[in-house]
């Protein structure tokens, strides 16, 4: 879950041209692998940009977000960057705050599968 804090305009680098970043305060991780790279606290979301031409996911800055899907997908250039990449493979919606604590079980639950 992450709240978005600004849309970079500018292109950092070779690898991203064609995807808009997004910086990100990525306020809690519900859940994620052993060789995760996201951690709590800034980092970038890549959004290929003709997925947010068709308005696909609508992100607005200073609104949280759930972020769901796979962290080796597609990201730019097939280079791990250590950021957020979202396809059409990810689903991003508009985080709600009752939904905390049904996330809080979800992961307790996890735990107790281990």
């Amino acid at each position: 879950m992450g709240r978005i804090l600004s849309r970079v305009e500018d292109p950092v680098d070779e690898h991203t041209k064609g995807w808009i970043r997004f910086m990100v305060s990525v306020e809690s991780v519900y859940k994620k692998a052993r060789d995760s790279r996201i951690r709590k606290g800034p980092t970038s979301l890549l959004v290929p940009a003709t997925d947010l031409l068709c308005k696909c996911p609508k992100l607005k800055a200073n609104k949280s977000y759930l972020i769901l899907g796979r962290e080796k997908d597609d990201s730019p250039g097939g280079i791990p960057t250590g950021n957020i990449a979202v396809t059409q493979r990810s689903i991003v919606i508009e985080w709600r705050d009752e939904w905390d604590q049904r996330m809080r079980r979800f992961r307790r639950r996890a735990r107790k599968c281990k």
